[in-house]
């Protein structure tokens, strides 16, 4: 699926004073897709049409990224993105869903899973910032408040596909890097992209570790064995300290494992959503 498809798929929500972007495929069960940075909901395009034949798969893009708000001069934390999402279910009328999240948004689904635990069933984490994991170096440079006036879209956007591609196993196509990187192409969405990585935070994560061994949703962490960004130890350690969690290492696999291993992320999960 080209990226425009998956953005002609979108509906737009509002939640409190901000608006949100997202897809809401199939029916069943809900289940709830998050991004990171710097991505948004067409991470999972290749794993969309599978899952939407069991579930009511919904991803949207978390405020300030993709084809949502992106309007300046707001907070774009992780603590905000899960109180974002409360509202959003809320709006939608999805009492519980079932979580699946990558890099920051797992961050935000940690968030989710202990400050509100009855919003989620199942937790399925792949790569998820957590503890001290993050900000990676890159998002660190690219979040300096400077770097909207000395740097123009075209020249980030550039650099920014020279950086992700650490995250692949394998070349990725110039294709599904223009898609995912579509949105922040332009001025707007490269401040906006900014303003991101300037709101990453990790004592976010690190002020919930307390609180992980009190999680009680089933939970999955998948995690690509080379990975460069977010290393599989902290999966492991997500996997000790989550109580009952199942934890799965995918060989020759970076960051973007859906892309590098796209049929075992597929069963993975559909097994995980399978079970009762």
């Amino acid at each position: 699926m080209r990226w425009r498809e998956f953005q002609a798929l979108q509906k737009v929500t509002e939640v409190g004073d901000r608006f949100v972007s997202y897809v809401d495929q199939g029916f069943g069960e809900p289940l709830i897709l998050l991004h990171g940075i710097p991505t948004w909901g067409y991470l999972w395009h290749s794993v969309l049409p599978a899952l939407a034949r069991t579930h009511r798969v919904l991803v949207p893009d978390l405020l300030g990224f993709g084809y949502s708000d992106k309007g300046d001069r707001f907070d774009r934390s992780i603590a905000t993105q899960a109180e974002m999402l409360d509202g959003w279910m809320q709006g939608l009328g999805v009492e519980r869903a079932d979580v699946v999240a990558h890099d920051i948004g797992g961050g935000v689904a940690l968030r989710l899973a202990t400050l509100f635990p009855q919003r989620v069933r199942r937790l399925g984490l792949m790569h998820a910032v957590c503890y001290d994991s993050w900000p990676i170096e890159m998002m660190l440079q690219f979040g300096h408040p400077g770097v909207h006036r000395k740097v123009s879209a075209s020249t980030a956007i550039a650099g920014l596909k020279l950086a992700l591609k650490q995250g692949f196993a394998s070349s990725p196509a110039d294709e599904l890097l223009d898609g995912i990187l579509a949105p922040y192409a332009t001025e707007v969405g490269k401040l906006s992209l900014v303003r991101n990585a300037a709101a990453l935070n990790t004592n976010l994560t690190t002020e919930i570790t307390s609180l992980l061994p009190r999680v009680d949703a089933p939970t999955l962490v998948l995690w690509g064995e080379e990975d460069k960004f977010q290393p599989v130890r902290f999966g492991e350690r997500l996997a000790w300290d989550i109580p009952d969690a199942k934890l799965v290492r995918i060989p020759e696999a970076r960051h973007f494992v859906m892309f590098d291993q796209p049929d075992a992320v597929e069963r993975h999960v559909a097994n995980f959503l399978d079970q009762t």
